[in-house]
């Protein structure tokens, strides 16, 4: 189970509901890795100056923001506590309405909202309330490193924070030339598809639906490494370079294989050995 990642509190008028969040969806993507295929090396990720080739220190890396045309501005830890809502740890109610008014495109990512304190007793009401009158409460609050609007809604016992996207998250709408032209319906067209419609009916079952090629992509590769197909991933040793020489060390470790006679750091056996 997701443990929870926020904790603050829904607020509406003087209603103050302890809430902790938790995911209510994962990602069931097949998480593949980059290798060297001569060795099965993992291939590492470094930050880089464009630049020179160097690989930069975590210390020196700031964030920036497009101001103009090749010009840009640091934004620091402060502008950003800065910019925060006065109350950073509570999801404020601003407006309650019917749930199927929101369009799909506006939803974006579930959350549980969960009961803390010593009691649950506000937060079922607000839940009874809300699955009585059919409506979700539309709030905003701070999650992680930005303002989100949010729908709050119930679901059998819990309640649901689902993520809104804001209006100018969506793109503008630009009807295809063939949506312009003017089409005309046959009446039998239409009550064909009517009927098709029809016959194809059902209720909304979750359970029915599943990633087919995630399945069967799981199951190609585990017919690979049944076969005998799989490799011991390397793993270098302690202290061995685990990437490419950049600019900046590449003279340090000349000279050291030059004192070291070129055996890599090793020590030079004695002739009499």
């Amino acid at each position: 189970m997701a443990r929870g990642f926020w904790s603050g509190a829904i607020r509406f008028g003087l209603v103050h509901i302890p809430v902790s969040l938790r995911p209510a969806a994962e990602s069931v993507d097949l998480d593949f890795d980059l290798v060297d295929v001569r060795d099965f090396a993992p291939v590492g990720y470094r930050k880089v100056n464009k630049t020179t080739g160097r690989e930069v220190p975590r210390d020196k890396i700031v964030k920036t923001f497009k101001v103009d045309e090749g010009e840009a501005v640091v934004v620091t830890d402060e502008d950003f506590a800065r910019a925060r809502p006065q109350d950073a740890h509570a999801f404020v109610i601003d407006t309650f309405a019917n749930l199927a008014e929101i369009r799909p495109p506006f939803f974006d990512t579930p959350y549980l909202l969960e009961p803390l304190g010593k009691d649950a007793h506000a937060y079922i009401l607000l839940r009874k309330t809300l699955e009585k009158s059919g409506k979700a409460a539309v709030a905003r609050g701070m999650l992680r490193t930005r303002e989100r609007l949010a729908a709050i809604f119930p679901e059998g016992e819990f309640l649901i924070l689902n993520t809104l996207r804001y209006l100018h998250e969506l793109r503008e709408r630009e009807a295809s030339p063939l949506l312009e032209k003017p089409v005309k319906l046959a009446p039998s067209e239409l009550k064909m598809a009517e009927q098709l419609i029809e016959q194809m009916s059902g209720s909304w079952d979750a359970s029915k639906y599943h990633d087919e090629y995630h399945d069967q992509l799981l199951g190609y590769i585990r017919k690979k490494a049944k076969a005998g197909e799989a490799r011991k991933i390397y793993k270098p040793e302690e202290g061995a370079p685990a990437a490419a020489t950049s600019h900046g060390d590449l003279m340090s470790l000349l000279k050291a294989s030059v004192e070291s006679g070129g055996n890599g750091g090793r020590k030079r056996r004695s002739k009499t050995a």
